[in-house]
């Protein structure tokens, strides 16, 4: 296990005691701030099962915080960009080529087609790295198609 020392800049020390003022007494951001000023070498640091047991969270994240605070400095605040929805690659291409697949007759004359078959048959022809058969349900339900071409699910 590495030891992460932190030596605050008065500059850094200024901003976390400023954010420690804006932040409710419960947020998550806060105990970080209070870790990292309980955590200065130049105020007298203590141990991370000390701090830990005084801010009433786990000595993991004691350490985690200042394993970040020492990799990222205030970027640490940062407000994180998270992936949504529309950033996976699912468009009117795939639902296009999923309408097109559905209206050919199912594979090894079943009667219909099954998900899974779906799935597998868009990733067989390139059409997207990977889809699901709950991906695959959805598209079909948003374009108001069953498993067979022709006949809107009821």
């Amino acid at each position: 296990m590495t030891l992460y020392r932190l030596y605050l800049t008065p500059e850094e020390r200024q901003t976390l005691e400023g954010w420690r003022q804006k932040y409710k007494l419960h947020s998550p951001k806060l105990r970080q701030i209070q870790i990292l000023l309980n955590s200065d070498e130049h105020t007298g640091r203590r141990t991370a099962t000390a701090l830990a047991a005084v801010l009433g969270t786990s000595t993991k994240t004691v350490e985690r915080v200042r394993r970040q605070f020492c990799e990222e400095g205030l970027a640490l605040f940062a407000p994180k960009v998270r992936k949504t929805r529309s950033d996976k690659k699912i468009d009117g291409r795939v639902e296009a080529h999923l309408m097109a697949l559905v209206c050919q007759s199912p594979p090894d004359e079943a009667p219909a087609w099954r998900l899974q078959v779906l799935a597998d048959r868009l990733v067989e022809l390139e059409v997207v790295e990977h889809i699901s058969t709950t991906m695959v349900a959805r598209l079909l339900k948003k374009t108001n198609s069953s498993l067979s071409c022709g006949r809107p699910s009821g």
